[in-house]
């Protein structure tokens, strides 16, 4: 076989095979569970700062913890049980309207959050 159908035979079996099995090269990414945490940090002054855990992360603000969760794939799941004791001002759990925003952003990406009230 002279070089010119060697060169055409690749190409025609590359253009297949691109064709054929186009998701090949893709990874899966399956969906992962999370438990979501929110600690607190004595203050040295008289503000209380929070901090959202997942793992071993920390997340300083809803902002921060939303880019986290952008990467997620769909399907995933993010459970919280916060419990039933509050200091006042926690992020999410002190205003009806974040928590709203955080669960219509948590299913745009369908990403199941199931919160616990009670812990």
């Amino acid at each position: 076989m002279n070089f010119k159908k060697k060169k055409l035979a690749l190409f025609v079996l590359g253009f297949f095979f691109v064709v054929l099995f186009p998701s090949l090269g893709e990874v899966e990414r399956k969906p992962v569970k999370y438990e979501l945490q929110l600690i607190y940090l004595y203050p040295e002054e008289q503000k209380t700062e929070f901090i959202f855990l997942i793992g071993q992360t920390g997340f300083k603000s809803v902002a921060s913890l939303k880019r986290f969760l952008e990467t997620l794939p769909p399907g995933s799941e993010l459970r919280w049980a916060p419990g039933c004791e509050s200091l006042g001002g926690e992020p999410l759990l002190s205003s009806e309207k974040e928590m709203k925003d955080f669960r219509d952003f948590l299913a745009a990406r369908n990403i199941q959050f199931i919160l616990v009230p009670s812990g």
